[in-house]
């Protein structure tokens, strides 16, 4: 299966980009293959997208290129529900711990597609490993324009220690 879909069109990423935590540039991109392996089918997939993020450093808007495989099991649900002697057993890779339930001839995967998209998003998102960030004093964008706030120690909280007298340590 090779297909393009909005990435709206997935619950759970659709409540990100309502948040305004995300937004996308340009469709989903996603290609699975399935394989049946006796009793659970063996699904192998990768995705691409393009994300548009803010910078966790700057808070200017920038481009991130999203691609990830990934891979599930999927089983029928009535062997999740039987009890473990009766019901045949499934060897599992440890990359394929994810077990998605199925009944009838089909199998959802919108919920594993949005969670993959979901885990390859980074936690702090940077536009570029050299980002200057803004100026904590008049918060310029340190990228784009230097600022006449003076740096290093005088702008930490900590710097007023240095002037502490403390009285001689006694030996």
């Amino acid at each position: 299966m090779d297909e393009r879909t909005e990435a709206a069109a997935l619950p759970l990423v659709h409540a990100l980009i309502r948040d305004g935590q995300v937004d996308f540039s340009r469709p989903l991109h996603v290609r699975i293959h399935a394989v049946p392996t006796g009793n659970a089918i063996l699904i192998e997939g990768s995705l691409d997208t393009c994300a548009r993020l803010i910078c966790s450093r700057c808070l200017e808007p920038f481009e991130f290129e999203m691609e990830t495989d990934f891979s599930a099991t999927a089983v029928p649900s009535h062997s999740i529900s039987l009890d473990s002697e009766s019901r045949e057993e499934i060897e599992l890779r440890a990359d394929d711990m994810d077990v998605i339930p199925y009944t009838g001839e089909s199998i959802d995967l919108g919920e594993e597609i949005a969670q993959q998209m979901i885990m390859a998003l980074p936690f702090k998102p940077i536009c570029d490993d050299n980002c200057r960030g803004l100026c904590n004093q008049c918060g310029v964008n340190l990228n784009k324009e230097t600022c006449s706030c003076r740096s290093g120690m005088q702008n930490s909280p900590f710097a007023v220690l240095k002037s502490l007298n403390l009285p001689a340590k006694k030996e």
